[in-house]
């Protein structure tokens, strides 16, 4: 399995960044893994915009908190360099939750509070200082001090054995599997489970950190009233018009509203609907728009499941953004060459609902720039969910 190194800004500013090494089988796993380890699943969106450097990092910007995640697949050489802190080091993620008082058997029993004589006029005590987990406390009396371990012994052992070997939490089930089979050309691998056991702190990357990380963020005065209102009522106007979606009797009809829309709304050169064998997960094009449009339908290319940008998408349920996909590994670059079609840059959306992939949604070629903007892989994302909703109507 695959090794990764994945750098986690701090959630918080004052925080600690936090360096993993995580087996895993691909980079999304890996990061999923990382933040259940954490602590924090769930905390990066499914929406994420994908730089790829020349050192093959993988620079991943959530929209929703605008943090930056950088992922490098580790040599064997450099895993085994990897310094790996020792349990005594590494720190809690989370501040533990103070535990409630319990009464375990072999504990003095609590001391009722006295009754108050209402008729009695008593002074009113000082309140007692708040308790401060730092202050040393007072020596226990030796007897007691054999009460308290004799019943938290007791207490430890009545509880269930917790195992070493349970897996982490995965999103709901997908009926599709990334194919293992022998096709070939086929770059898909079966999904693996990544353990707890499978995700270590470093001391420090292994190869230090030099350039920025992630893009260069803009400050709330460069984004102009202009663009904000530009980009809602691309939004809104997209709200409007997806309800046609439900007047669409045909399947292909229907996918190739939604990709004239998004195509629309999203400068692109070229743009596909690619949706999945309900046995294998295997996607074919059944809607496309560009230069290349009818060649690509004409071919009947059959995508193996799991496999490229597109394979990785319906199969993990995540929107991805690339600004460059020849630096990318997962791209597949076998569908450009046979309809002699260049892919420089690529915005890819699930076709996901309840659990289920349909497929995805892509589009190629950024018009103006190689950066697909927030808003616009928000955009896909959505269009994305409507298709599922209409073919899962029709399932």
């Amino acid at each position: 399995m695959p090794k990764y190194e994945v750098h986690i800004p701090a959630a918080e500013q004052g925080g600690f960044n936090i360096t993993l090494k995580v087996n895993a089988d691909n980079w999304m796993a890996a990061l999923k893994a990382g933040m259940q380890k954490l602590g924090e699943q769930g905390s990066v969106s499914s929406n994420v915009m994908v730089d790829v450097q020349d050192d093959q990092s993988i620079h991943i910007t959530d929209n929703m908190s605008g943090r930056v995640f950088r992922i490098r697949e580790l040599s064997e050489e450099e895993a085994a360099k990897a310094q790996v802190k020792r349990p005594s080091q590494i720190r809690p993620a989370v501040a533990p939750r103070r535990a409630e008082a319990k009464t375990d058997p072999g504990l003095s029993p609590v001391p009722a509070a006295p009754v108050r004589d209402s008729n009695k006029t008593e002074p009113i005590p000082a309140p007692k200082p708040a308790f401060d987990a730092n202050k040393t406390m007072p020596a226990m009396p030796p007897e007691e001090a054999a009460k308290v371990q004799a019943a938290i012994r007791a207490h430890e052992q009545a509880k269930p054995p917790v195992s070493s070997s349970s897996s982490i939490t995965e999103p709901p089930p997908k009926p599709y599997r990334a194919s293992s089979g022998s096709r070939v050309g086929s770059k898909s691998s079966p999904r693996i489970e990544v353990k707890h056991e499978d995700v270590e702190e470093l001391e420090y990357p292994v190869k230090p950190v030099t350039a920025p990380i992630g893009r260069q963020k803009s400050s709330p005065s460069a984004i102009t009233e202009k663009a904000k209102q530009t980009a809602e009522e691309v939004l809104a106007d997209v709200f409007m018009r997806i309800t046609e979606l439900g007047d669409k009797k045909e399947i292909e009809a229907a996918m190739q509203f939604v990709l004239d829309l998004a195509m629309e709304k999203v400068p692109a050169e070229a743009g596909s609907v690619l949706r999945a064998d309900l046995a294998s997960g295997d996607l074919t094009f059944i809607s496309a728009t560009g230069p290349r449009a009818k060649e690509l339908l004409r071919s009947k290319i059959v995508i193996p499941a799991g496999t490229g940008i597109a394979g990785f998408c319906a199969f993990e349920g995540v929107s991805v953004a690339v600004s460059d996909v020849q630096k990318d590994p997962r791209f597949y670059s076998a569908i450009g060459e046979k309809i002699d079609f260049e892919t420089k840059s690529l915005l890819c959306a699930p076709m996901m609902t309840h659990g289920r992939s349909f497929g995805c949604l892509q589009l190629l070629n950024r018009k103006g720039g190689p950066h697909f903007e927030e808003h616009e892989v928000g955009v896909l994302a959505y269009l994305a969910h409507q298709a599922a909703l209409y073919l899962n109507a029709r399932a």
